[in-house]
């Protein structure tokens, strides 16, 4: 028998190919053992996702050292579990917007007339990639004294909290919004304490580190987070103001 890949001789009892890694097909092909390579070799979904979700609550460090360590079978990757999250995520804003008919952001200009900015969510996705790397800056920084996880791993540990956070959000958005009726920014303000807290939740537990000294880091990443997402904003609403998303004339005194 030959790899149907590499071309190499192996035996029949073979399952993968020493040379170069493959599986060895040997059965017919189906609608089973279709989704099974499609969610192993894209999603890597084979009894992991649900295994990530459920230890990155009770035992998040294993998660993300095993992973850091060189462990990389028994929980999903990080990137893969990202980008399955932030898929949910935008699934779950389109269902607000379109579905629920919820406002997710509104600017209200001295003229009291007010500006919906939910355009903004078009490009959810792609701002959550290019967010990343900066909520791994301020971990980072913040445990400098650690020296424990370098700034790459840092950029693992945040991505494996913020798709859990996700994962919650979209769980408990999607019938709370649909039944009752709720101002989506008071939702994300509190929604936001959540995810600080889970995220230095996470972090107590990766650097065995007191609750005192977890409290006053996630009170640093707060004042560093409203920093810099103020500037953000200070950019997105200049692109809106150019693009004419935004009317200078609602902001301007009566």
């Amino acid at each position: 028998m030959q790899c149907k890949n590499c071309g190499n001789t192996l035996r029949r009892d073979f399952s993968y190919c020493p040379v170069c890694g493959a599986k060895v097909i040997k059965n017919r092909l189906t609608l089973k053992n279709i989704w099974q390579d499609l969610s192993f070799q894209v999603f890597n979904l084979d009894n992991t996702l649900l295994k990530t979700i459920r230890y990155m609550f009770t035992q998040p460090e294993v998660v993300i050292t095993g992973f850091i360590s060189g462990a990389r079978k028994k929980f999903m990757n990080p990137v893969s579990y990202f980008a399955i999250a932030i898929t949910l995520s935008g699934v779950l804003i389109y269902v607000l917007r379109n579905w629920y008919n919820v406002r997710l952001t509104e600017v209200s200009g001295n003229s009291g007339n007010t500006t919906n900015m939910d355009f903004i969510f078009d490009y959810q996705g792609l701002m959550s990639y290019l967010i990343m790397p900066i909520y791994a800056l301020m971990t980072w920084i913040l445990f400098l004294d650690k020296r424990t996880l370098n700034y790459s791993e840092h950029l693992v540990a945040n991505a494996y909290t913020t798709a859990q956070v996700s994962f919650v959000q979209v769980v408990i958005s999607l019938p709370l919004f649909g039944f009752f009726e709720i101002d989506y920014q008071t939702f994300n303000w509190f929604f936001l304490l959540f995810s600080v807290s889970f995220q230095f939740y996470v972090f107590k537990r990766l650097f065995g580190i007191g609750l005192g000294s977890t409290l006053i880091r996630a009170l640093g990443y707060l004042i560093m987070f409203a920093i810099i997402f103020m500037a953000i904003g200070i950019v997105v609403a200049l692109i809106a103001f150019a693009t004419g998303q935004l009317n200078p004339e609602d902001f301007k005194p009566k």
